[in-house]
């Protein structure tokens, strides 16, 4: 069943049960039961979810039912495909990290080689003697294949803290000034960035110092190289997602250099939360579907109010601030007998 017909039964459902029509709201839930295949984006679109949410509470027990049953069912038909797409997304995600690491621990041996303090290679002639103690020995000590080990700077046995302050950083940490003017608000920003990644960091103060420099330049750059209230709401809100016990991950993974500092500073709150917090959003936005309020004015239904034209007290309000904030609400009111639409305030 596509949206738009999904949607004409949603609004004839609604139409039935403001009407009294038990027979006729039964026959729609049956019929939706049976025929929609759920997804979040059909349910979002035509408020299916909403209106059979309401329906859970009717006073019809056959009315009720019936809606709870739908809406378990299309509520795990969507947590499974949720499931799937998690899956299959981290089938495809472990084939890419595992490629990527290949080349990390390349890069980390040819650069190893390179390097003007290593050691230097044992001639050719000395490798076709087989040495049983030298062989012992090197299995003892780290191997080259260590790096295959997950790679990471977070210590979560500590208990205190790391800062700039403790790290002694404090008074030197500078914002980048070749894009502006120094600036202490600037410098401030950079010592709560680097206090954020340092907490539980085994990371050298080099390390941190550079991530949290990057991290403010590009955050500065994005918003104009302003230091207004915008620019600080940014920094604050990167330091309590930096800063969050729950998300180590991304700590490690910025400091390590896997992510940017100017993708960090680009990235939104949702895309810097941690796993659980994910996870706890999607539950939020799952029930929403079925427990949110459709779009538009909250009404309400009554029969404090009588009708000019029928004369029957069957009536739903709402209210709305039309003028002023020291001016009282306007009501508006309609009946559901007839149709009929007043106001007053």
């Amino acid at each position: 069943m596509d949206a738009n017909t999904l949607t004409g039964l949603v609004k004839e459902l609604n139409t039935a049960n403001t009407d009294g029509k038990t027979e006729e709201v039964v026959r729609i839930l049956k019929k939706l039961k049976t025929e929609v295949e759920p997804s979040e984006d059909l349910l979002r679109s035509s408020k299916a979810g909403v209106a059979i949410g309401k329906l859970r509470s009717s006073s019809t027990s056959s009315i009720s039912s019936l809606a709870k049953e739908i809406v378990k069912s299309w509520r795990d038909v969507i947590e499974e495909n949720k499931k799937k797409r998690k899956r299959d997304d981290g089938d495809s995600g472990s084939s890419k990290k595992e490629e990527s690491g290949a080349k990390r621990v390349k890069a980390e041996g040819s650069s190893t080689a390179a390097s003007p303090s290593a050691p230097s290679p044992i001639p050719s002639t000395s490798v076709s003697t087989p040495d049983l103690k030298n062989e012992s020995t090197s299995k003892k000590s780290p191997s080259a294949d260590s790096p295959r080990q997950p790679l990471s700077t977070i210590d979560p046995s500590r208990t205190t803290p790391r800062t700039a302050k403790s790290d002694g950083v404090d008074k030197s940490l500078r914002a980048d000034s070749s894009d502006g003017a120094a600036d202490p608000v600037r410098d401030k920003c950079v010592v709560m960035i680097y206090d954020a990644l340092a907490g539980d960091s085994t990371a050298q103060n080099k390390i941190l110092t550079e991530r949290a420099v990057g991290i403010e330049k590009y955050a500065h750059k994005a918003l104009n190289y302003s230091t207004g209230n915008d620019y600080r709401g940014k920094i604050r809100s990167l330091y309590l997602n930096l800063k969050d016990k729950g998300n180590p991950a991304l700590r490690n993974e910025i400091v390590l250099g896997y992510i940017s500092t100017e993708k960090v500073a680009n990235m939104s709150k949702d895309e810097m939360a941690s796993e659980s917090v994910r996870a706890l959003n999607e539950k939020i936005a799952s029930d929403n579907l079925f427990k949110a309020k459709a779009v538009g004015e909250t009404q309400a239904e009554t029969d404090a109010f009588k009708c000019g034209r029928c004369q029957q007290r069957k009536c739903t309000y709402y209210q709305m601030q039309t003028r002023s904030a020291d001016e009282p609400m306007t009501t508006f009111v309609t009946c559901t007998n007839c149709g009929n639409r007043w106001k007053f305030s």
